[in-house]
């Protein structure tokens, strides 16, 4: 059985009344599981997952169900796991192709990676993270799931303020909260929860938005998001927005039904506030979450001074790489290429320079450049689709096959007819990985970071 605070379920019963029996009650109840299916890779193989049921408020990719870490699904980015009440956030913020957008708290990605695919892999989408070593997990999901449009960065938000003034067109704050939403998904949560915690909380959450708007062009929404019912962090925030910012207004979201309007009670009794969006667990399929959407007043349109990211590649590496693509039949733009920490980076269209910049992925890593020779990234092999490129030297793995790569194994006494060199292992018209082929066998590169075992 679950254990609140005891100061915790005096407040909710003062806020709720007679609510506060139902919602209380939902803390015991399970958690449920909720997973989102990838339209940036081939799903054709996989209408056993699109069949499950359907998130109301993301029927196109939202599915309820448990998906293992383990299973090809998984493995080649055809899903990510995601509670259900965390979709309806980017369905809030409607990311779309061409967009300049930033997620300024991203780790670990779910929100970011739901953007990008809104966005088809079109347009820039920054995804910052404070804090190095969930940066790092951050980095890995967007790898996983076949993004190519992503600037990672782990920079203080006020340092990206200074680089990016009047910079984006969306502006994503799913912002560091005391997690009460979250607390049947992760009992570890209700530690850190004291009586004084949600005003510390958004003390640091006006710090943060004061740095987001100074990004945001004119014209430009920031939707605001927390995974807490504390009014604190919530209305309460929003309000003070309200009132610090009058180039800013609300605007009006779509609630689905079971999804129920924000509480202007809890703050200041400014009307405006039922246009935000509460989430409460005993109320749908879902954990707790809160979002807000608002818009900055377009007045004088503001050109940015942010400067633009050049290749920076040596000529000398060039053939090197054409030799790559040509054989590999893939075909880059060679002016957005760059070389950075070891590694050549196709960079998003419109990248802004990095200099300043504390950066993690530079879009999609290609590979590396070894003595006059180019290794592909696993990266690369996460971003392709075979069917994209008929001719791409590929070999599909059996389910056994799949085991034994993924544990580091080579696939030996190959008798499919395969090029000597490169070959991207697939599962399913999937890229999973490449694998150098020759003398009948596929050498494993399939990262060391990544190898398991599978067990049935």
């Amino acid at each position: 059985m679950l254990k609140l605070p005891a100061a915790f379920i005096t407040k909710y019963q003062h806020l709720l009344g007679d609510r506060a029996e139902s919602f209380l009650a939902s803390f015991q109840s399970e958690p449920v599981a909720a997973f989102r299916l990838n339209p940036l890779k081939n799903l054709q193989d996989y209408g056993d997952l699109s069949k499950k049921h359907p998130v109301s408020w993301n029927p196109e990719n939202g599915r309820y169900g448990k998906i293992s870490g383990q299973s090809d699904a998984f493995l080649t980015g055809v899903v990510y796991s995601q509670e259900a009440s965390a979709q309806f956030v980017a369905r809030v913020v409607d990311a779309a192709a061409n967009e300049c957008v930033l997620d300024l708290a991203a780790a670990p990605g779910g929100k970011t990676t739901q953007m990008a695919a809104d966005m088809q892999n079109q347009g820039l989408l920054v995804a910052n993270e404070i804090n190095f070593g969930r940066a790092k997990i951050l980095s890995q999901n967007i790898e996983r799931m076949g993004i190519n449009n992503c600037l990672v960065t782990c920079e203080k938000p006020n340092a990206l303020a200074d680089l990016f003034p009047n910079y984006f067109d969306k502006i994503l704050l799913d912002a560091p909260c005391t997690g009460e939403g979250m607390f049947r998904k992760d009992p570890n949560a209700i530690d850190y929860w004291h009586p004084d915690y949600n005003d510390e909380c958004a003390h640091r959450q006006k710090e943060i938005l004061k740095s987001a708007l100074l990004m945001l062009k004119p014209g430009g929404q920031l939707i605001y998001s927390t995974c807490t019912f504390a009014p604190e962090e919530d209305e309460q925030v929003i309000a003070w927005l309200l009132s610090e910012y009058p180039d800013l207004q609300l605007l009006p979201i779509n609630k689905p039904e079971g999804i129920e309007d924000g509480r202007p009670n809890w703050a200041d009794n400014n009307p405006e506030l039922k246009k935000t969006a509460r989430l409460w667990p005993d109320k749908l399929q879902g954990e707790g979450h809160f979002v807000a959407k608002l818009v900055k007043a377009a007045d004088e349109p503001t050109d940015s001074q942010t400067k633009l990211l050049k290749s920076n590649l040596n000529k000398k590496d060039l053939p090197v790489i054409r030799t790559f693509f040509k054989e590999s039949h893939l075909s880059f733009p060679l002016d957005r290429l760059f070389e950075f920490a070891d590694y050549v980076y196709l960079f998003p269209e419109d990248c802004p320079s990095i200099k300043g910049l504390r950066v993690l992925r530079l879009g999609l890593q290609l590979g590396q450049l070894k003595k006059n020779r180019f290794v592909p990234s696993q990266s690369l092999a996460m971003s392709l689709i075979p069917a994209d490129s008929a001719e791409i030297n590929r070999f599909e793995l059996s389910d056994d096959q799949l085991k034994a790569y993924v544990h580091g194994d080579v696939i030996a006494n190959l008798t499919v007819p395969l090029q000597k060199g490169w070959v991207l292992v697939t599962k399913k018209n999937n890229g999973l990985a490449f694998g150098h082929y020759s003398d009948h066998m596929i050498k494993n590169f399939y990262p060391k970071g990544l190898r398991t075992t599978l067990h049935d």
